[in-house]
């Protein structure tokens, strides 16, 4: 009976983790969001009744330990922990480095506020639920990552913008691989995951974000002609799944894409 603690399962990617490993009965299904009130009325409105769901916030190591002494009381090991949880500013979301100029502030409150969740926050996720990870029997540790962060992708596409969430997603990718070096004598693996190009959006987006996404895709299509779009999350989280189930401990600290490789699309 596989454990699985999802961190940052309030909505997108995160809430389709807990909705599909819910369809499996044997499976223990934990999420971990910052209001429980809201994410219990979304379960129930699916007739979703076989999640745990606790209070715990990336930004705040003390909500995350105490969700983890929550989670402890469910199941002794955690077989399966996936932080899925990031933080991204729409308002500078498309922004190249150089449009931050005599936008000082702007920039460092951004740095601080993605450093805050995507890197700091992951060390908080990780540390908290690893003594569960350490009892747990298929101890595999997935952190969320971006194609974005791979610096030959965004010179193969030629993509300047989204400089925060990039360049601090690819930190996110280091702290990966230096948990995966300390853990891997434990049998622990670690794994920086893409999943993929998704559509995540809730509600109507703006006019401007519309037609960043179009010359993205026209981008992306130049050179995969293939290439039809954002993927659902239900996609995205089918494919992460074997992903994560097929990586060994011999791989540990890879960044792979939803496929397994390095094709990010």
């Amino acid at each position: 009976m596989p454990s699985y603690v999802i961190v940052g399962a309030s909505r997108g990617l995160g809430y389709e983790w807990l909705r599909q490993l819910s369809k499996d009965s044997s499976n223990t299904v934990i999420g971990i969001v910052r209001s429980v009130d809201k994410v219990q009325a979304q379960l129930d409105a699916d007739s979703i009744s076989n999640v745990h769901i606790f209070v715990g916030d990336m930004a705040d190591n003390a909500s995350l330990e105490k969700a983890a002494l929550e989670v402890s009381k469910v199941t002794q090991g955690v077989d399966y922990l996936i932080v899925n949880g990031a933080y991204l500013s729409q308002k500078d979301a498309s922004l190249n480095p150089s449009e931050f100029t005599g936008r000082a502030a702007e920039l460092r409150e951004e740095m601080i506020n993605s450093l805050d969740v995507n890197v700091v926050g992951v060390i908080y996720s990780v540390n908290a639920f690893l003594p569960l990870v350490r009892k747990g029997t298929v101890k595999k540790i997935t952190v969320i990552s971006t194609g974005m962060a791979d610096t030959e992708m965004v010179v193969q596409h030629d993509i300047p913008g989204a400089l925060v969430y990039a360049s601090v997603k690819a930190a996110t990718n280091m702290v990966v691989a230096k948990y995966a070096v300390e853990l891997k004598g434990e049998g622990i693996v670690l794994l920086a995951l893409s999943p993929g190009v998704v559509n995540t959006q809730e509600g109507m987006i703006s006019e401007e974000e519309m037609k960043g996404l179009i010359v993205l895709i026209q981008k992306f299509q130049a050179v995969y002609p293939d290439f039809k779009g954002p993927i659902t999350p239900a996609e995205s989280v089918v494919a992460q799944k074997k992903v994560i189930e097929g990586i060994t401990l011999e791989q540990t600290g890879s960044f792979l894409s939803h496929k397994g490789n390095k094709v990010w699309l």
